[in-house]
């Protein structure tokens, strides 16, 4: 039985957002498109708190400061009672404060152990995905080819998106809080100066992205987050709902609208002078002027003229993500249509990365079958799901990318470079397991003491060792790029835990290759606990 009624948690540099959704209709489903056109859930319940979890007494550090976690672990308490109350399934998303502290891993697992929350840290690029799933479920723009603009406590996610698909995705290091604690010392002083300086900041931080986002071009420009709704609120909000916060959702302001109000927003100096501007939600006060140059950076440089607002964002994107994992076993025709749809989307941004680096496809792809191909012949062994297989795949595509750097040490070079990366549809999880799996396809071994495994579980680390042992034997029967291995299969020998594996060729004895693998499937034996022999057979073929 899986859930009719799903709980989606944004934690999010500036603010923690809750949304409690009731599916309808969902037997009546056929795939996720059909769900993400329709809109096939309502709204229970929204809470909003502000919580800036990386802001202390020291400002803003690289570590999550004890007071910021302190307010994140109140706001959470009170989301779980919610939660509770409402019988829901929890889907957990952390942004760009959370991934990028240091010590994200004590407060994600202190939430786990003591709330039984378990959150999921997303890249800027799936947190763009996800946020663009979201607007589709309040917008009628599924046809249309948006410009997706938001602005947060951390980043700033630009996206844009046509019919379901996504044509640019960037996330920038530009938010309302972190340039606020960067150039107006947390929100107590807003001199000219700094204010000048702040946006020459942002144009230099953004301006080859927008040259860009001009060059693929949109029809509809949609805003999503606080710095977007407080431009709103102070354009629309009505005098007897003063004093509560109100989402506004579907109306457009002009850019002439836009210029009076960041016009008042950015002539005062002071934290007093924000606060009295009439409809200004004194919570924002600190990072509205931030906030308003980062919006007013984009819109000048792209020339927008009008903007739509939505209410719907990454909160409801999350539900979207939520029933993707939890329906696509129950539903056939979800599991059919949707893992698929996902599956070659995730390997065309891996595929778009390798060529970006100037990868060889034709060695990457002979890497990956000869990988494939090892890992199904050891299934019984290994155990490994089809998640792990993936994984194994995207590694080998993307496992010499590293030479784009440098030949030496080209393996770690390919660690850093995918680790780094926006691959869309993934998580933070699994880029770094795939940037794992790559940087261990030669030279040094996985060892559990290793810096880059320290977010990893025992299990998690025991799949890395698999996949990476099978990627180094994948690699050495590919030694000379000659794709020379045709077949691959596995004999049981006669003595215990003793296998053979027959190398199966078409036209030249692949000896390089045969010897390669000799040296390289030691690692494969140990992790396995099994004792390999290679052996090489010619296919005969009979017309």
């Amino acid at each position: 039985m899986y859930p009719k009624r799903i709980a989606a948690i944004d934690l999010g540099t500036n603010s923690f957002h809750l949304v409690i959704a009731e599916l309808k209709d969902i037997d009546k489903v056929t795939s996720i498109e059909e769900f993400e056109s329709k809109g096939n859930f309502e709204i229970l319940y929204r809470q909003r708190e502000v919580v800036r979890i990386n802001v202390g007494k020291k400002g803003e550090t690289n570590r999550l400061p004890q007071e910021g976690i302190e307010r994140a672990i109140k706001v959470l308490r009170e989301f779980k009672d919610k939660i509770d109350q409402y019988g829901a399934i929890t889907h957990a998303i952390a942004t760009s404060a959370i991934r990028e502290a240091e010590n994200r891993d004590e407060f994600l697992n202190y939430v786990k152990n003591n709330l039984g929350i378990e959150i999921k840290i997303v890249s800027g690029y799936e947190e763009a995905r996800l946020i663009y799933l979201g607007v589709l479920q309040g917008l009628n723009v599924y046809d249309k080819k948006i410009l997706l603009i938001d602005i947060g406590g951390g980043s700033t996610e630009l996206l844009i998106g046509r019919r379901g698909k996504i044509l640019y995705a960037a996330s920038f290091k530009l938010g309302a809080v972190r340039l606020t604690q960067k150039f107006f010392n947390g929100g107590k002083s807003f001199s000219h100066k700094n204010k000048s300086d702040c946006e020459k900041y942002i144009n230099e931080v953004i301006a080859d992205n927008l040259k860009l986002i001009k060059q693929i071009g949109f029809d509809q420009v949609v805003g999503t987050s606080g710095e977007i709704q407080t431009i709103a609120r102070l354009l629309y909000l009505k005098e007897k709902e003063k004093g509560e916060y109100k989402n506004f959702h579907n109306v457009d302001f002009n850019i002439n609208q836009f210029n009076k109000v960041a016009e008042k927003i950015l002539q005062a100096e002071t934290i007093d002078e924000l606060t009295s501007i009439p409809n200004l939600d004194d919570k924002r006060a600190e990072i509205v002027v931030a906030g308003t140059l980062i919006l007013k950076v984009i819109l000048k440089k792209l020339k927008i003229e009008k903007m739509t607002v939505s209410a719907f964002a990454l909160r409801e994107g999350i539900i979207i993500d939520a029933v993707e994992k939890f329906y696509r076993k129950e539903l056939s025709t979800l599991t059919e249509i949707s893992i698929e749809d996902e599956r070659k989307n995730r390997l065309k941004s891996v595929i778009e990365l390798a060529k970006s680096y100037n990868v060889d496809l034709n060695h990457a792809q002979q890497v990956s079958k000869i990988s494939l191909t090892i890992f199904d012949e050891l299934r019984d062994i290994h155990k490994l799901d089809d998640q792990a297989r993936e994984l194994l795949h995207y590694a080998a595509i993307l496992h010499d990318i590293g030479y784009y750097i440098s030949p030496v040490k080209h393996h770690k070079h390919s660690y850093f470079i995918i680790k780094n990366s926006e691959l869309i549809g993934f998580n933070e999880k699994e880029i770094n397991m795939i940037a794992n799996i790559a940087r261990y396809h030669r030279k040094a071994k996985p060892d559990n003491s290793h810096t880059n495994l320290k977010n990893f579980n025992k299990e998690e680390i025991k799949i890395i060792k698999i996949l990476s042992a099978i990627l180094r034997m994948a690699d050495g029967l590919e030694k000379t790029h000659s794709a020379l291995i045709n077949d691959i299969k596995l004999i049981k020998s006669v003595d215990s835990n003793s296998y053979i594996l027959v190398l199966r060729y078409l036209t030249y004895p692949p000896e390089a290759e045969y010897w390669a693998a000799q040296k390289r499937k030691k690692v494969l034996e140990e992790i396995l606990k099994i004792s390999l022999e290679l052996k090489l057979e010619k296919i005969n073929l009979e017309y």
